[in-house]
Formats: C-alpha cells, sequence, structure tokens
C-alpha cells in the first residue's frame, strides 16, 4: 500500500522552492565565517599564516554578533507584546460604556470623629453603670415593674427577709 502523502514514480516532479532559506542559511554562515570553508581552498591557507590561534578557540567578533542578534531578538519581542497590549486594551476600553457622573465623582469621607476625652467617656459610662446596680428605679411609664440595687435582690434571692426591721420585731413578741 503506498502512502498518500508520497507521489507515484511516474508523477512530474514540480519546482520546489522549499530549499532556497536553507541554501540562504548556508551560504550567510559561510559568508560570515561561521562554518570554515572546505579544507585546500585558498582562504584557509593564507588564514592559518596570518594568525597563530587554536583551531577551537572561539571568535569574539561573532559571539559579539550573536549576542547583539539575541539582545536585539528579545528587545523585538518585549516590543511586539507590548504593542499587542496596547492594541488589545484599547479595544477592549473603546468597547466598553462610558462612565457616569457618580462613577467619576471624587469621594471625600467625613473627617474622624475622635473622642476628645476616652477616659472621662469609660468613668462616665462606668458609674452609670454602678448607678443602674445600686439605685432603685421604675422600668416603664405605670410604675409597675422596679429596679432595685444588686446587693438587696442578692440577698432576697439568699431568703433573707424583706424588712429586716421588721423580722426582729415578731421575734420579741413571741418570747413574752
Amino acid at each position: 500500500m503506498m502512502d498518500r502523502r508520497m507521489s507515484p514514480p511516474d508523477a512530474p516532479r514540480r519546482a520546489s522552492l522549499a530549499l532556497v532559506p536553507a541554501i540562504l542559511a548556508g551560504l550567510i554562515l559561510r559568508r560570515t565565517g561561521a562554518v570554515p570553508p572546505a579544507p585546500g581552498t585558498p582562504a584557509e591557507a593564507s588564514r592559518a599564516e596570518d594568525w597563530d590561534y587554536e583551531r577551537t578557540d572561539a571568535e569574539a567578533g561573532k559571539t559579539a554578533w550573536v549576542m547583539l542578534g539575541l539582545a536585539g531578538a528579545v528587545l523585538a519581542t518585549i516590543g511586539a507584546v507590548l504593542a499587542l497590549n496596547h492594541v488589545v486594551l484599547g479595544r477592549q476600553r473603546a468597547a466598553l460604556p462610558p462612565l457616569t457622573a457618580q462613577q467619576t465623582a471624587a469621594i471625600r469621607p467625613p473627617p474622624p470623629n475622635l473622642q476628645p476625652d476616652p477616659y472621662a467617656e469609660i468613668d462616665a459610662r462606668h458609674a452609670e453603670a454602678a448607678g443602674r446596680l445600686s439605685g432603685y428605679a421604675f422600668l416603664d411609664a405605670d410604675r409597675t415593674r422596679a429596679r432595685i440595687p444588686i446587693d438587696r435582690a442578692m440577698a432576697l434571692m439568699a431568703g433573707r427577709p424583706f424588712d429586716v426591721e421588721t423580722a426582729a420585731e415578731p421575734r420579741e413578741a413571741a418570747s413574752p
């Protein structure tokens, strides 16, 4: 079975330009000296007589050109990304509706309400709480519920009589 991608041997061959970039790259490499010419050429012989270095050394000029090419490629890539980002963001911003007056208005928060003397306010609240715990007061306008001091409430809960004087008198009256 024959592969469909391959042409049969009797098919006419078309001229292909696929090798042109490879040929151009080889010529450029040969011209810049990255690839040495074939041995036995006059350029190689004259060059060996003029210079005194090992054949395995790297040439500084070629290395510098390669580094400059890499730096240029990096800069070109960064520039392309920034340009693409600018184009994409510009299209996104253009697609958004315009901002309303409420969205563009400056927000100014109110000034802070600081306490001039916080310790005096704390003392006043403590005094108010102590007054509630140690004083009598009505809890409603009809005067049906009252508040009593906490000491008296604890005494009542412990089973002591409501009035100390009235509790002492019946004992004296019962003894004669």
